[in-house]
């Protein structure tokens, strides 16, 4: 009984009460889970800078300076064909530096939230977990089905102009819980059931994470500015020297990198938690059939309202009505069942919605 009081409290929230049951997530277990999300976020800017340094390097060592060849455009000034060829291989260059780093995050970031998935929704369901344990079992055959949907093939959706990647995003996010669920035999299927009609509250969490997270970023990178000043002279110098081939310095290039992705780091727990609350919502409305008993819920109020007094009842026999054998009760005007507001246009022994039954009306 606890347990569908539960799961009914769970599919009635609103989508703010959503977004708060997240932060609560976040501030009650962000000292367990930070330090899984912290390594993987690490672990994404060690692998970003050294399998793309080179490349960013040759990119910048091409010399194209974008705002004459967008003035010579705007002369209707008509470029050389070594120019053409210079363009081509930049914007080449960059849409490939793009996805690239766009493929490495989304594995890493994949990784990441399934490591901890498990986790954070049996605690926020008050289900006893363990926390090694549960990374441990995160890490499993169907693991590879996440990564291949949303580490492989949002990268790829993004070169079509992002709309296919947010498309993937809003329909199998939820494939992160899903996939380490045991009692769910197609995972895939189960996170696009989960997510069919709710496509802009995903979007919405996405949203405000990305606000919450870019508030804080701006205010701790103007600080830092501040004291770097990026714009000097003399840090360009030192950054550049970092990044020469000759003279490359993978640590600082780290630690530089680290230093101004700190708050993504730190707060790289928040997602999952404003997620897990959504999904515990959404699952709840599906498992529960909420969704079609929502609709007869005014029904109810017109009910307590037509028959807030006793009726005078009146007995007939009809042959027809197998429901309630050879004994009905006629009632006048509409019939709303009074525990989940289902009409019920013939008169029966229980609701066939619900269940109840109506023996309270009988004499």
């Amino acid at each position: 009984m606890e347990k569908s009081q539960r799961l009914v409290d769970h599919a009635n929230k609103r989508f703010s009460d959503i977004i708060l049951d997240g932060l609560k997530l976040f501030f009650q277990n962000y000292g367990t889970i930070i330090l899984p999300l912290a390594f993987f976020q690490v672990l994404l800017i060690i692998l970003d800078i050294f399998i793309l340094t080179d490349l960013k390097w040759y990119i910048d060592s091409i010399g194209l300076n974008l705002s004459d060849i967008l003035e010579k455009f705007t002369d209707e000034v008509t470029l050389t064909e070594s120019e053409w060829n210079l363009l081509t291989s930049f914007l080449f260059l960059n849409i490939g530096l793009l996805f690239l780093e766009n493929l490495i995050g989304a594995i890493i970031i994949t990784l990441a939230m399934c490591s901890v998935s498990n986790y954070i929704l049996k605690r926020h369901l008050h289900i006893e977990t363990r926390f090694i344990q549960s990374f441990k079992s995160a890490f499993n055959k169907k693991i590879f089905l996440v990564i291949l949907i949303i580490g492989i093939c949002i990268p790829l959706g993004s070169l079509l102009f992002f709309i296919p990647a947010i498309i993937i995003f809003g329909f199998y996010i939820f494939l992160v819980f899903t996939y380490n669920m045991e009692d769910i035999e197609n995972p895939l299927s189960e996170a696009r059931s989960v997510a069919k009609g709710n496509f802009w509250k995903i979007i919405g969490i996405f949203v405000f994470n990305f606000i919450f997270i870019f508030i804080f970023s701006f205010i701790f990178n103007s600080i830092i500015d501040l004291f770097l000043d990026p714009s000097s002279d003399t840090f360009s110098y030192n950054y550049n020297l970092w990044l020469a081939p000759s003279t490359r310095n993978y640590g600082m290039l780290i630690l530089y990198q680290i230093l101004v992705s700190l708050v993504d780091i730190l707060l790289a727990t928040l997602f999952i938690c404003l997620l897990t609350s959504l999904f515990t919502s959404l699952k709840a409305k599906k498992d529960s059939g909420f969704s079609y008993q929502k609709q007869y819920l005014p029904a109810r109020e017109k009910y307590e309202k037509a028959y807030s007094q006793p009726l005078e009842l009146t007995q007939r026999t009809d042959e027809s009505i197998e429901e309630v054998s050879t004994t009905t009760l006629q009632l006048e005007g509409e019939f709303y069942c009074p525990f989940c507001g289902y009409k019920i246009n013939v008169p029966k022994k229980f609701c066939p919605n619900c269940g109840e039954g109506f023996s309270f009306i009988n004499k």
